[in-house]
């Protein structure tokens, strides 16, 4: 039987509606969705219409991303303002509903699955015990928690780092990529397919075109260029380019932000002259090499 995992979506409709069209084309007969689904782009709302209609005619399975908490956190809280620092998290969260949030608070941060004779598939975001974990970095860790939920093979996404990384004793790691915000290739929609044979699985990394500037004409259409401030800006520099332009930014904010006396750590406190400061910063670097 063949599985399709994706995650990272990130609110780039484009991109999923593309992801999607591909695991259709390839009779994937469960899809793993493997959590951020919203924020940094600007069509949440139509991202979570198209995941729930989807899921109505396809077999699917879910586990909560960091930014999927970080909106279940965010309720009664009311810190986020317009601009760099948390434009884009207040954007995404103006345009939940209270049942998406209900649906994030429903879906797991780990879930085993099992498929026939095949070994069990640990599914999460991060890592099973940090949603912003990377469990590449962590190789003998990654294969103790397959042994302690015994399963062999782990998946896992956050990174936007796709890879398929043997542990040895038969159990592999498999992280998918991002759907929609890749770092490795713009304009393309990562994935993975996972094909279970004669107890075993094969996973292959699938990376589809498309539409990037689709995807940044929403920021233009729905206003969010002005909310999220120079946040939007970098996004859109990723979607066409790749890297980690708003990563890097916010290294750069922060560092600045500690020249200037600002000790407390928190990028929400980071004034918009020292976001505009960092991002000049990086306009003629490459990415890749912050």
């Amino acid at each position: 039987m063949r599985i399709a995992a994706l995650g990272d979506i990130h609110g780039n409709y484009a991109a999923l509606k593309a992801a999607l069209h591909r695991i259709e084309s390839e009779n994937a007969r469960v899809t793993l969705f493997m959590g951020d689904y919203v924020s940094d782009c600007a069509e949440p709302r139509e991202t979570l219409d198209l995941i729930a209609q989807y899921a109505k005619t396809h077999d699917c399975r879910f586990v909560r991303g960091n930014r999927e908490q970080y909106m279940l956190d965010y309720r009664g809280d009311g810190s986020w303002r317009r601009g760099t620092a948390g434009g884009s998290l207040l954007y995404t969260y103006e345009r939940l509903t209270g049942h998406d949030l209900a649906f994030f608070e429903s879906m797991p941060r780990v879930r085993v699955e099992r498929f026939g004779d095949c070994p069990p598939l640990l599914m999460c975001h991060g890592s099973p015990e940090n949603l912003r974990g990377v469990p590449a970095r962590e190789p003998d860790r990654a294969r103790k928690w397959l042994e302690e939920a015994g399963a062999g093979v782990l998946i896992c996404a956050h990174s936007h780092r796709p890879a398929v990384m043997p542990l040895g004793g038969g159990r592999t790691l498999v992280n998918t990529g991002s759907a929609g915000v890749s770092v490795t290739r713009p304009s393309h929609a990562q994935l993975a397919l996972l094909d279970g044979e004669n107890g075993r699985w094969t996973a292959r990394l699938i990376e589809e075109p498309y539409d990037a500037e689709e995807a940044i004409r929403a920021f233009y259409e729905k206003g969010f260029f002005e909310e999220a401030g120079l946040w939007a800006d970098m996004m859109a520099r990723q979607l066409r380019e790749g890297g980690e332009w708003a990563v890097d930014m916010v290294r750069a904010a922060m560092k600045l932000a500690r020249e200037a006396g600002i000790t407390s750590g928190l990028v929400g406190d980071i004034p918009e002259s020292l976001w505009r400061q960092a991002a000049q910063s990086l306009a003629g670097c490459n990415a890749n090499d912050q």
